[in-house]
């Protein structure tokens, strides 16, 4: 099996392309790099320059934040198929987490240079990740609403629970 065959075979699986037709994944396949990385590797750091966005092939990556103290605050591990820094290949701004390995791992790239020519001369390419990225962005819109619920639920408990054992806080 052709390489270029094998990248759009796996593309097809990655959330982030899944309203692309095959042309469009084979365009996409076209500009990643394949890159094997040793466990406990810095990809980037929270605040380095945004040129790239990864797709896991094999392994495990942590994705932090940093605190003042330069503390990591691990928030999420992503593994094969799991596309993350896709941000930058549309704003090119600073990151706004950091990504180091677990394992060992392959992981795809793509620059955001190569990214920009691809959707200039295709946008419907742009058009598909723009959907997928506003399916996100309702789905964390949900779980944000849930929680927002659960917390005032919990605010209403704690009021009305003061107010009948007499606690004037």
């Amino acid at each position: 099996m052709s390489d270029i065959l094998e990248k759009i075979l796996f593309l097809q699986g990655v959330d982030i392309f899944s309203n692309l037709t095959v042309d469009e994944l084979r365009m996409i396949a076209g500009i990643t790099e394949r890159e094997d990385y040793s466990d406990n590797e810095y990809l980037f750091r929270q605040g380095d320059p945004g040129n790239y966005a990864y797709i896991m092939v094999s392994g495990k990556v942590e994705l932090f934040f940093e605190n003042a103290g330069r503390e990591l605050q691990p928030f999420m591990t992503v593994g094969e198929g799991a596309c993350f820094g896709e941000m930058a290949l549309l704003d090119g701004e600073p990151r706004s987490a950091g990504a180091r390995t677990l394992t060992e791992s392959v992981i795809s790239k793509i620059s955001r240079n190569d990214f920009i020519q691809t959707i200039t001369r295709h946008p419907a390419i742009a058009l598909g990740i723009i959907a997928q990225l506003s399916y996100r962005l309702r789905i964390t819109n949900t779980k944000t609403n849930t929680l927002t619920n659960f917390v005032e639920s919990f605010r209403d408990l704690y009021r009305e629970s003061s107010q009948i054992l007499g606690d004037d806080k």
